[in-house]
């Protein structure tokens, strides 16, 4: 009954997160205009930082419907199908890109490195969690057949 709870519980995090994310994309011009009265940015450096922000944005959106069909098929009992591999999928992919995506900008705005490694690792870990679930569908298919 717990696991539901918590299945549950991050499937609401997931959709609040999810408009969290829609509503920064509304609010990003706005926010970096404050931080611009901070801190000085040049024309590139801002592009460079609104442009990797808008394709993270998306990619990041991606993966939270993802996550949230996954869910969706956990809380209905549906855990080890290969639908919920292909969603992983989803979501390592959205991982890799954001990381790849922002090495370019990190030049401009040497903070955003830190995004490259941790969506880098956090890649990483999704595609070992992946290969779990892929093996795991296998095995389950391989019991489906034995009496």
């Amino acid at each position: 009954m717990n696991q539901s709870k918590s299945t549950r519980f991050t499937f609401y995090v997931n959709r609040i997160v999810f408009a969290g994310i829609v509503a920064l994309l509304f609010l990003e011009p706005r926010i970096l205009e404050f931080y611009c009265r901070y801190r000085y940015l040049s024309e590139n450096e801002q592009l460079s930082i609104t442009g990797a922000f808008y394709f993270c944005a998306a990619a990041a959106l991606v993966a939270l419907w993802h996550l949230d069909r996954l869910l969706g098929n956990i809380l209905n009992n549906q855990v080890f199908t290969s639908e919920n591999v292909a969603r992983i999928r989803w979501v390592r992919r959205c991982c890799a890109l954001v990381s790849l995506f922002c090495v370019a900008p990190s030049l401009y705005y040497p903070p955003m490195i830190f995004l490259v490694v941790i969506m880098g690792f956090l890649c990483l870990v999704v595609n070992v969690v992946c290969q779990v679930m892929k093996a795991a569908v296998s095995i389950r298919e391989e019991n489906d057949l034995t009496i």
